[in-house]
């Protein structure tokens, strides 16, 4: 099982920055690799809210489902879901610093024995989904800072 955590501060408010990150049409403006995207759900935000997406990882086209778990407005969300077999836990929560907001990034992960449990953990999956937090951060700053 893996864990990662990031932080980053965005120059804007609060209220600003959890709409952008919580809409569903706005996925593809800052989460790296993200194609497409359907909402699978009545309600396309808050508890109970999921999808159904499509990413890339070099030649693979892989295919993503998740739901919202928790949803505290404007302070956090968590999701569950699976990505190409593997399991996760992720959350995203808010926090006013001087008029700017830190957003803080959590993924609980874990890598199945039939794809390679911790060794291909290790070796593969930890180093790409670093980098795509990386990516998809510095897509918000970008757009925010």
């Amino acid at each position: 099982m893996g864990i990662l955590i990031k932080k980053i501060v965005l120059g804007n408010e609060i209220r600003n920055i959890w709409r952008f990150i919580t809409e569903p049409e706005n996925f593809p403006k800052y989460i790296y690799s993200y194609n497409n995207g359907k909402i699978t759900s009545p309600n396309k935000t808050g508890i109970g809210a999921s999808y159904e997406w499509y990413g890339k990882l070099g030649p693979f086209k892989l295919k993503s489902t998740e739901e919202t778990v928790e949803w505290q407005e404007r302070k956090h969300v968590a999701y569950t879901g699976k990505l190409f077999g593997i399991k996760f836990n992720s959350s995203m929560s808010v926090k006013e610093i001087k008029k700017q907001t830190q957003l803080t990034v959590y993924i609980r992960y874990e890598v199945p024995l039939y794809l390679g449990g911790v060794i291909t953990d290790l070796l593969i999956i930890r180093g790409i989904i670093k980098e795509y937090i990386k990516k998809s951060l510095d897509n918000l700053k970008e757009i925010y800072n």
